[in-house]
């Protein structure tokens, strides 16, 4: 059996579930990447991987994906196909209109609707193209509930299915690293900056809150991606990391009090599994339903996304209550978000060719 996956980007999550579905390789299945060139580096060098053109998002790369992805099916003739996120949503289109009514998963990670001001012209026409082409496919996989309800309340079109984000655990589990910096609370922002991670209301938040409270610090890993900016002044108990490599990702968690994730909106965002697994709160804001993987006072809390509610939460935190959850976040890693389970869900999903061929007939 063979499999194609395609991805118009590999940045973020997109390119580390590229990366787990590799893992499901065996004897009887081959699994193909169709990633960007620019992108490949992000890809493991031991999986099968295509590449396409596309120095930046348009029209152009757009094409370059299309004629690469109908090369590549010719040649390599895949009995299943998988699509991740909307432009993708193109060369499912394309597929169809040749005829080929193969099976054909489409993986939203976090609907583009979301992205767009509500009521707003663009949302309407972005709901009309990703709600309708989302039914081409044989089988449409959510990767949160919020996610999954979010399409069946606009009408989405297709078979909808829920596979919850999962994480692979720690090579080797290390002990608590002491503080970075003694008698403080150390605070964790993972991610991207630009308008739907929320990195811009956090810092507001923060620099209110350390008016107030000189023990709060933050460290930030990421950097600007899609059209965001770094910030030009961050406050002074901010500390901007950049990207650090997957081997020190969870150092930077195991050594934070808490991480925290003020996004706009997300499908699962992985750095909410990622802290769990290091035994790291999360403090999540209430959106895209966020608030249903954490349990206030047992692995964090959910607030409202609003400078205010931020800093509300910033100016109650304590330290000890905070170490206290540490085991029930490790827990609530193993029960719900372990690799395992997502292996099993995903290994069954690509295990059902019969029937996906019957549902495509």
């Amino acid at each position: 059996m063979r499999v194609l996956s395609l991805c118009e980007t590999a940045m973020g999550g997109v390119g580390i579930y590229q990366n787990y579905l590799g893992g499901l390789a065996h004897e009887g299945r081959h699994l193909h990447f169709l990633v960007p060139a620019q992108h490949s580096s992000l890809i493991d060098p031991d999986l099968d991987v295509v590449t396409f053109q596309r120095r930046r998002r348009g029209l152009v790369a757009l094409l370059h994906m299309l004629l690469r992805f109908q090369q590549t099916r010719r040649r390599l003739a895949p009995d299943i196909y998988l699509f991740h996120s909307t432009f993708a949503l193109l060369a499912l289109l394309l597929l169809r209109l040749s005829g080929d009514r193969s099976p054909a998963f489409y993986f939203p990670h976090g609907w583009a609707v979301s992205n767009f001001a509500e009521g707003s012209w663009k949302q309407r026409v972005v709901r009309v193209i990703e709600g309708r082409l989302s039914g081409l496919a044989t089988c449409v996989v959510n990767v949160s509930t919020a996610e999954c309800e979010l399409a069946q309340r606009l009408g989405y079109r297709g078979r909808m299915r829920v596979i919850e984000n999962a994480v692979p655990d720690v090579a080797e589990r290390a002990r608590l690293p002491e503080p970075i910096q003694p008698n403080t609370l150390q605070l964790l922002f993972v991610g991207r900056f630009d308008r739907q991670k929320g990195l811009d209301l956090l810092l507001q938040a923060f620099a209110r809150a350390s008016r107030q409270r000189h023990d709060l610090r933050l460290n930030v890993i990421g950097e600007a991606v899609r059209g965001g900016h770094n910030p030009s002044q961050p406050p002074p108990n901010v500390q901007l990391v950049g990207w650090v490599d997957r081997a020190e990702i969870d150092h930077w968690y195991r050594s934070a009090d808490a991480i925290l994730v003020p996004s706009r909106w997300e499908g699962l965002p992985l750095v909410i599994p990622e802290a769990l697994r290091n035994g790291t709160p999360v403090l999540c804001s209430r959106r895209s339903g966020m608030e249903r993987l954490v349990t206030p006072g047992a692995t964090g809390d959910h607030f409202p996304l609003t400078v205010e509610a931020i800093e509300s939460l910033l100016l109650r935190l304590d330290r000890d209550e905070l170490r206290r959850m540490r085991p029930a976040c490790r827990a609530a890693y193993e029960a719900r978000f372990a690799m395992t389970r997502w292996r099993a869900e995903i290994d069954a999903l690509l295990s059902e060719d019969g029937s996906a061929k019957a549902l495509a007939a």
